[in-house]
């Protein structure tokens, strides 16, 4: 048995676990949000109700505040703010890739991790902040960077060791402790060297293709700049160093829009860095396309359907890691006042999400070992848990009594 590349993938957890048509993804983020909200309304009420006047103005007194006004009912973030949101700190975490001067596959891991978390979370359940500085050090680990944790917190300023574990269970937990990320950039060399190959006349061709490796090399020499323009005469130092520009430009697609926007979630990596490359050179694209189907078909036949669905989907997906048409007609100043305007909304949502944080999950560090020790303030046991423990030492000792019976005497001593 042969198994295909397309087989391999679609048995991964990737497919399986974190493929979504539009439709599904959109409800699956909207049910998040509504849960959310209705949590964080939840914990609000309920430490209204407990708190005292009195306490409150004993923090008054001493300087201290809670990022939620505990007075009102919280404004709570929509869907397309809590997206904003997300969309922010990836491009933060790609930055922060940067500065770190990570690989390419680990701030991309990193980012896709941010996006799997906040499927299934809310921004206003977990600070963003601090999920992304823990899942680019959880990707940093999986990718295999050997960045000590130690280092990494004091590459970032105020950020502790405590800080950038303390997510980290909550992160697995959510990628449902599949770490996996098929990423296009392999992809993208082998296309890149499979059309090196086609250029120099020394092509694998496939049987079904009935066209040697030379005409296919004669064919790309002929090809046009722009799609539906006329054939050039172009020499192999030429189409070699239009194949290096295009694969730049498409990795440069990769490294940006595509692990920043839903491509993951919607399109298989082969799909990605063929509309990466698409973006590119078009022209170029479409001929290795048609380089895996036989030079003659008709478009009614099963082979001519998938090859039309194939470079259908393509498509799709080079839309969505396609920049904003409407930007490209603006000139660079009011460019640079789009993108202002942009930030400055992002950043109305920031502040407006620091009152709608629930307040059970404001300190990570505090709950991670609540969570690890079973422990209340300052992490000591609280009573109703030691208390829940002693019964169950004793109801141990008991049944091992009663089992292998009572313990014998130490040092000679009678029972």
């Amino acid at each position: 048995m042969r198994l295909t590349e397309d087989e391999i993938y679609r048995s991964s957890t990737q497919f399986r676990l974190w493929s979504f048509t539009p439709g599904p993804l959109a409800s699956l983020r909207a049910t998040t949000n509504s849960t959310a909200t209705q949590r964080v309304k939840a914990a609000v009420k309920r430490l209204r109700e407990s708190r005292t006047q009195s306490e409150t103005n004993s923090e008054a007194e001493n300087g201290t505040s809670t990022p939620v006004n505990f007075n009102r009912e919280p404004d709570c973030l929509t869907t397309e703010e809590e997206m904003k949101v997300v969309e922010a700190f990836c491009e933060r975490a790609i930055k922060l890739g940067e500065f770190l001067k990570f690989p390419s596959n680990v701030t991309a891991t990193g980012v896709q991790y941010i996006r799997r978390f906040y499927l299934f979370n809310s921004p206003m359940t977990y600070e963003p902040k601090s999920i992304m500085i823990s899942a680019l050090f959880l990707a940093n680990k999986i990718e295999d960077n050997k960045m000590e944790c130690s280092d990494y917190a004091n590459s970032i300023p105020g950020t502790t060791k405590e800080q950038v574990l303390a997510p980290e269970f909550l992160i697995t937990q959510a990628l449902r402790f599949t770490f996996d990320i098929r990423h296009p950039f392999r992809g993208l060399q082998g296309g890149h060297m499979e059309m090196l190959a086609i250029a120099q006349g020394k092509a694998a061709v496939l049987p079904y293709v009935e066209r040697t490796a030379g005409e296919l090399q004669q064919e790309m020499l002929k090809l046009p700049i722009l799609p539906g323009g006329v054939a050039t005469k172009m020499s192999q130092h030429q189409v070699e160093n239009r194949l290096l520009a295009a694969t730049d430009k498409a990795k440069h697609t990769l490294r940006s829009s595509a692990i920043q926007s839903d491509a993951y979630f919607l399109y298989t990596p082969s799909q990605i860095w063929l509309a990466a490359y698409l973006l590119a050179d078009e022209v170029l694209a479409l001929f290795y396309l048609s380089t895996k189907f036989p030079s003659t078909i008709d478009a009614e036949t099963p082979t001519g359907i998938a090859k039309l669905k194939v470079v259908a989907t393509v498509r799709a997906c080079a839309s969505v890691l396609a920049p904003d048409p409407a930007l490209q007609k603006l000139s660079n100043a009011e460019r640079d006042a789009m993108v202002k305007q942009e930030v400055n909304a992002v950043k109305a949502i920031l502040v407006k999400l620091r009152h709608c944080q629930d307040p059970d999950k404001m300190d990570l560090v505090k709950l991670n070992k609540a969570q690890k020790r079973d422990a209340g303030a300052e992490g000591k046991l609280e009573e109703s848990v030691a208390k829940r423990r002693k019964l169950e030492r004793e109801k141990n000792e008991k049944e091992a009594d009663e089992f292998w019976g009572p313990e014998l005497p130490k040092n000679g001593k009678k029972a």
